[in-house]
């Protein structure tokens, strides 16, 4: 397999920091970067959607699996 490259200069150590003082949005973002010479290669959400959705799934078949259980009484 292939190892990834920082593109500016060629190292091959990545780290994932906040981004600071990023103008024109409230939102958090991450910045995937190069960790030799902090080249930005990527950015990711903040807040990881997957994650909240399945918490609000299992939130909601909670609360349907207790409705069930009062209405069977």
């Amino acid at each position: 397999m292939a190892e990834s490259k920082c593109s500016v200069c060629g190292g091959s150590h990545f780290e994932v920091v906040h981004a600071r003082a990023l103008e024109g949005t409230t939102r958090a973002v991450l910045f995937v970067q190069c960790a030799d010479c902090g080249a930005v290669v990527g950015a990711l959400d903040f807040v990881n959607l997957g994650v909240q959705i399945n918490h609000m799934k299992e939130d909601l078949q909670r609360t349907l699996e207790k409705l069930r259980a009062q209405f069977k009484s």
